[in-house]
């Protein structure tokens, strides 16, 4: 309840700056300083209804208020005020925006930016094993690696309801298929045997998913290096290598691991060396 009444209170700070700044201000503070804010606004709303500190509202809820911000710019880009009558200098208004700008994208990251320095404050106090720098973590996959982050977060909403942990910085979720996938800020691999599953095919099954783990982990460094290259570098080559049957066939016949694609061995030695486990080789 503690949270709850903090984050109104910083709402309601944020959301009487963005009603005056949208009826009075003029210049730089209208048209940059308002975009700034109105990330945050979003953000400071949406934690009233998600106060507890967990995977979705550290890491998620961020992201998608980002990608709302693209989206009003977007509709900025159409005038959807003018289309629906949206007076300007309402309340949603205000919250769309005037008129579409690319600059506004940098407010935003300014104001992911904001969320992310108090996100790193707030993990100092927090108890579920943050590290103060996860936030920064974040926002490198939000913006450098946004593409491949927002292509994750797709795949993350469409399998909410499997488990979901930290993983490092990013999100790591058990999925139903039979494979590994790294995007941005998520990594998704094969769901594990039941619990009071004994038997030694259920412990190899869990052995190879965690080696699994710190290979998709390891590409999520990658997808930091290459940012919206990392697609065409490291993520098509990648796909292409296990799912076309003529590779699979290839690595059959002659024996070849999967691991010995370039960017497929280079995941798995970066996952071992900031993991300092064992990573998947086969």
């Amino acid at each position: 309840m503690r949270k709850r009444i903090g984050y109104s209170i910083v709402f309601a700070i944020l959301l009487i700056a963005e009603i005056l700044i949208g009826r009075f201000a003029t210049g730089f503070v209208r048209s940059y300083i308002g975009d700034v804010l109105v990330i945050p606004t979003i953000y400071f709303l949406l934690r009233i209804i998600f106060s507890k500190d967990n995977i979705f509202s550290v890491y998620v809820l961020p992201l998608l208020c980002y990608c709302l911000g693209r989206v009003a710019e977007f509709l900025q880009l159409i005038d959807i005020t003018g289309i629906l009558g949206i007076d300007k200098g309402s309340l949603l208004g205000i919250l769309i925006g005037g008129s579409f700008d690319l600059r506004d994208i940098l407010a935003y990251l300014v104001g992911l930016y904001l969320i992310g320095i108090f996100l790193a404050l707030e993990s100092r106090r927090s108890t579920d094993g943050r590290k103060w720098w996860y936030p920064i973590a974040v926002f490198l996959h939000c913006t450098w690696g946004y593409t491949q982050t927002v292509g994750g977060l797709i795949l993350y909403l469409w399998y909410i309801r499997c488990p979901h942990s930290y993983y490092g910085e990013v999100i790591r979720t058990k999925w139903p298929l039979k494979m590994g996938l790294s995007l941005g800020l998520f990594i998704f691999t094969p769901e594990d045997p039941r619990e009071d599953d004994t038997s030694e095919a259920a412990a190899a099954e869990r052995k190879l998913n965690e080696e699994m783990a710190v290979h998709e982990y390891g590409h999520t460094f990658q997808a930091l290096l290459f940012g919206p290259l990392y697609l065409i570098v490291v993520g098509i080559p990648s796909l292409a290598w296990g799912l076309i049957p003529a590779f699979k066939k290839m690595r059959s016949d002659k024996g070849i691991s999967y691991t010995s694609l370039f960017c497929e061995k280079w995941a798995s030695d970066w996952g071992e060396t900031v993991t300092g486990k064992k990573a998947l080789r086969t």
